[in-house]
């Protein structure tokens, strides 16, 4: 078997090492799905997806309550096994290495995870203490990753006193803090203001930016697909079109069926709670 080649990998597909950075050895694609299928007592939340998402970009899943979204996003961080089908992150099959795709990710949930006794600071300490990272690397990064994210005079603060922007930049600095490959976000900004997420996409294009992690979130809201790079449209667990945020515009607008999202909800099954029949995507027809 050739050096950096996975056993468990598609063919072509490599494993990160030092070779990357003299370009010697290509980078694997961030994520790869091939005929995903998770099911639930007999109801298939993701019916057969099929996802190639490209080192080092934005990539959003768009689609509204039960498309399928939070399912996949918790096979991705290989909290869910897979009923069938295959899917790899950063070059790691999550059925064969999901202790290695778990260090190679970060990820911020839709619900919040931090501690609201703990200070902003003591927060992300036992992150790195989880994560192995050395104490005085530690002190070095925190300190960083909290002034890039504007936070630096929020250091000692409670996070329970945090408006709900800041809880969501401190979540994004938090799932970075071990320099992650990919970063996965289950909706990220529901629930915010609508100056609250331009706070947090403004952030989230500053540490792109800085950390060259390939970013793959779910979205609700149409207009957010414009801050990424490629989205997918997931309907009733099926990818509907893939392409850039205009590409799918333009294609929407050159057919005559076109796609409307319902209000956006909150997301509260992240994991085994779909039912299956929320509503989906409604067919309309321009007059």
């Amino acid at each position: 078997m050739e050096p950096g080649i996975h056993a468990g990998s598609p063919s072509g597909v490599t494993l990160p090492n030092t070779e990357y950075a003299r370009g010697a050895i290509p980078r694997p694609p961030a994520v790869r799905a091939e005929s995903l299928v998770k099911t639930y007592s007999g109801a298939e939340a993701v019916r057969g997806i099929d996802l190639l998402v490209r080192p080092g970009e934005i990539f959003g899943l768009l689609g509204p309550t039960g498309a399928g979204k939070s399912t996949t996003i918790a096979m991705l961080c290989a909290l869910v096994r897979p009923t069938s089908g295959s899917l790899w992150v950063a070059g790691r099959d999550v059925r064969t290495d999901p202790v290695g795709v778990r260090r190679s990710i970060g990820v911020v949930f839709q619900s919040t995870t931090l501690d609201g006794r703990l200070t902003v600071e003591e927060n992300l300490r036992v992150h790195a203490a989880l994560h192995g990272l050395a104490r005085r690397r530690t002190h070095r990064r925190i300190t960083s990753m909290l002034a890039l994210a504007g936070l630096t005079d929020r250091r000692h603060a409670l996070v329970s006193t945090l408006p709900g922007g800041a809880k969501r930049r401190l979540e994004i600095v938090r799932s970075l803090l071990h320099h992650p490959e990919v970063l996965l976000m289950d909706e990220p900004t529901v629930g915010l203001g609508p100056h609250e997420r331009a706070d947090v996409w403004l952030y989230l294009h500053r540490v792109h930016r800085e950390s060259g992690a390939t970013v793959l979130l779910s979205t609700q809201y149409p207009a957010e697909t414009d801050h990424c790079d490629r989205m997918a449209v997931l309907d009733r667990g099926r990818v509907g079109d893939v392409g850039t945020p205009a590409q799918l515009r333009s294609r929407l607008d050159d057919d005559p069926v076109r796609l409307v999202l319902p209000p956006p909800r909150s997301l509260n099954d992240v994991l085994p709670h779909h039912a299956g029949h929320n509503p989906r995507f409604q067919a309309r027809s321009h007059t």
